[in-house]
Protein backbone atom coordinates (compact mmCIF):
# COMPACT_ATOMS: atom_id res chain seq x y z
CA UNK A 1 0.00 0.00 0.00
CA UNK A 2 1.41 3.13 -0.87
CA UNK A 3 1.38 5.96 1.70
CA UNK A 4 0.05 9.65 0.05
CA UNK A 5 2.19 11.49 2.47
CA UNK A 6 5.36 9.64 1.35
CA UNK A 7 4.40 9.98 -2.30
CA UNK A 8 3.68 13.50 -2.37
CA UNK A 9 7.31 14.21 -0.61
CA UNK A 10 8.94 11.95 -3.29
CA UNK A 11 8.19 14.77 -5.92
CA UNK A 12 10.42 17.46 -3.63
CA UNK A 13 13.14 14.24 -3.34
CA UNK A 14 13.32 13.51 -6.90
CA UNK A 15 13.71 17.64 -8.04
CA UNK A 16 16.26 18.09 -5.30
CA UNK A 17 18.33 15.20 -7.13
CA UNK A 18 17.65 16.43 -10.16
CA UNK A 19 18.79 20.11 -9.02
CA UNK A 20 21.99 18.55 -7.33
CA UNK A 21 22.57 16.79 -10.81
CA UNK A 22 22.17 20.05 -12.68
CA UNK A 23 24.52 21.67 -10.17
CA UNK A 24 27.39 19.81 -10.77
CA UNK A 25 26.80 20.15 -14.60
CA UNK A 26 27.28 23.89 -14.30
CA UNK A 27 30.68 22.85 -11.55
CA UNK A 28 32.20 20.29 -14.98
CA UNK A 29 31.12 23.14 -17.24
CA UNK A 30 33.26 25.85 -15.45
CA UNK A 31 35.92 23.14 -14.75
CA UNK A 32 36.30 22.62 -18.79
CA UNK A 33 35.86 26.44 -19.54
CA UNK A 34 38.97 27.11 -17.21
CA UNK A 35 40.99 23.88 -18.65
CA UNK A 36 42.76 25.17 -21.86
CA UNK A 37 45.23 23.12 -24.66
CA UNK A 38 47.74 24.84 -26.25
CA UNK A 39 46.55 25.90 -29.88
CA UNK A 40 50.01 27.07 -31.07
CA UNK A 41 52.55 24.53 -32.91
CA UNK A 42 52.68 21.54 -30.55
CA UNK A 43 50.22 18.81 -31.42
CA UNK A 44 47.15 18.54 -29.11
CA UNK A 45 47.34 14.87 -28.23
CA UNK A 46 50.88 15.34 -26.43
CA UNK A 47 49.11 17.90 -23.76
CA UNK A 48 47.81 16.16 -20.59
CA UNK A 49 44.81 19.12 -20.53
CA UNK A 50 43.28 16.89 -24.02
CA UNK A 51 41.99 13.71 -21.52
CA UNK A 52 41.07 15.96 -18.53
CA UNK A 53 38.86 17.48 -21.02
CA UNK A 54 37.62 14.44 -22.98
CA UNK A 55 36.84 13.09 -19.70
CA UNK A 56 34.78 16.48 -18.27
CA UNK A 57 32.81 16.55 -21.35
CA UNK A 58 31.98 12.78 -21.38
CA UNK A 59 30.77 13.29 -17.38
CA UNK A 60 28.99 16.10 -18.69
CA UNK A 61 26.89 13.98 -21.48
CA UNK A 62 26.23 11.67 -19.03
CA UNK A 63 25.27 13.07 -16.40
CA UNK A 64 22.92 15.78 -18.40
CA UNK A 65 21.17 12.25 -19.87
CA UNK A 66 20.75 11.15 -16.35
CA UNK A 67 19.01 14.89 -15.75
CA UNK A 68 16.90 14.17 -19.05
CA UNK A 69 15.63 10.54 -17.93
CA UNK A 70 14.83 11.65 -14.23
CA UNK A 71 13.43 14.87 -15.73
CA UNK A 72 10.75 12.64 -18.21
CA UNK A 73 10.55 10.62 -15.37
CA UNK A 74 9.20 13.03 -12.58
CA UNK A 75 6.78 14.83 -15.46
CA UNK A 76 5.25 11.00 -16.31
CA UNK A 77 4.81 10.80 -12.36
CA UNK A 78 3.65 14.67 -11.78
CA UNK A 79 0.63 13.53 -14.59
CA UNK A 80 -0.20 10.83 -12.67
CA UNK A 81 -0.12 12.83 -9.08
CA UNK A 82 -2.60 15.39 -10.91
CA UNK A 83 -4.79 12.70 -12.27
CA UNK A 84 -5.29 11.56 -8.77
CA UNK A 85 -5.92 14.41 -6.87
CA UNK A 86 -8.32 15.84 -9.60
CA UNK A 87 -10.26 13.73 -7.24
CA UNK A 88 -9.82 15.28 -4.64
CA UNK A 89 -12.55 17.96 -3.13
CA UNK A 90 -11.27 21.20 -4.95
CA UNK A 91 -10.19 22.91 -1.96
CA UNK A 92 -7.92 19.99 -0.96
CA UNK A 93 -6.56 19.62 -4.58
CA UNK A 94 -4.94 23.18 -4.28
CA UNK A 95 -3.56 22.83 -0.98
CA UNK A 96 -1.68 19.61 -1.86
CA UNK A 97 -0.94 21.21 -5.58
CA UNK A 98 0.22 24.28 -4.09
CA UNK A 99 2.00 22.50 -1.14
CA UNK A 100 3.88 19.38 -2.58
CA UNK A 101 3.66 19.73 -6.41
CA UNK A 102 4.84 23.28 -6.24
CA UNK A 103 6.71 23.48 -3.39
CA UNK A 104 5.20 26.28 -1.75
CA UNK A 105 5.53 27.26 2.17
CA UNK A 106 3.03 26.95 4.90
CA UNK A 107 3.76 30.44 5.52
CA UNK A 108 2.66 31.27 1.83
CA UNK A 109 -0.25 28.61 2.25
CA UNK A 110 -1.35 30.35 5.67
CA UNK A 111 -0.94 33.88 3.85
CA UNK A 112 -2.92 32.56 0.73
CA UNK A 113 -5.92 30.80 3.06
CA UNK A 114 -6.01 33.85 6.09
CA UNK A 115 -5.80 30.38 8.11
CA UNK A 116 -3.81 30.07 10.94
CA UNK A 117 -0.79 27.53 11.15
CA UNK A 118 -3.31 24.70 13.10
CA UNK A 119 -6.13 25.02 10.84
CA UNK A 120 -3.45 25.04 7.65
CA UNK A 121 -1.78 21.67 9.11
CA UNK A 122 -5.21 20.38 10.04
CA UNK A 123 -6.75 21.13 6.45
CA UNK A 124 -3.53 19.44 4.99
CA UNK A 125 -4.15 15.79 7.20
CA UNK A 126 -7.84 16.03 5.91
CA UNK A 127 -6.53 16.32 2.45
CA UNK A 128 -3.89 13.75 2.64
CA UNK A 129 -6.46 11.45 4.60
CA UNK A 130 -8.45 11.88 1.46
CA UNK A 131 -5.85 11.79 -1.16
CA UNK A 132 -4.82 8.06 0.59
CA UNK A 133 -8.56 7.11 0.01
CA UNK A 134 -8.16 7.87 -3.69
CA UNK A 135 -4.99 6.11 -4.14
CA UNK A 136 -6.51 2.94 -1.94
CA UNK A 137 -9.75 3.10 -4.34
CA UNK A 138 -7.77 3.33 -7.46
CA UNK A 139 -5.39 0.58 -6.49
CA UNK A 140 -2.48 2.69 -7.33
CA UNK A 141 1.43 1.60 -6.71
CA UNK A 142 2.98 5.15 -6.43
CA UNK A 143 6.60 5.15 -6.35
CA UNK A 144 9.40 7.08 -5.03
CA UNK A 145 12.52 7.81 -7.02
CA UNK A 146 14.09 5.57 -5.04
CA UNK A 147 12.01 2.21 -5.77
CA UNK A 148 13.30 1.88 -9.62
CA UNK A 149 16.16 -0.52 -10.68
CA UNK A 150 18.32 -0.21 -13.48
CA UNK A 151 17.96 -2.61 -15.94
CA UNK A 152 21.42 -4.04 -18.09
CA UNK A 153 20.19 -1.93 -21.27
CA UNK A 154 20.92 0.99 -18.52
CA UNK A 155 17.32 1.74 -18.37
CA UNK A 156 14.98 1.91 -15.96
CA UNK A 157 13.09 -0.67 -14.72
CA UNK A 158 9.85 -0.02 -13.18
CA UNK A 159 7.98 -2.37 -11.03
CA UNK A 160 3.97 -1.10 -11.71
CA UNK A 161 4.23 -1.20 -15.28
CA UNK A 162 5.63 -4.83 -16.45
Amino acid sequence: MTDARKYLESFRIQESRIQLKTEQVQSLQERLTSITAPMDKEQVSHTKNVGIMADTVAMIVDIQREIDQQTADLYRRKREAYQLLDQLHPAHERLLLDRYLEGKTLDELRGRLFVSKRQLLRRSKEAIAELQKVIDRNDVTCMSPDDTTKTADGGIWHPQTT
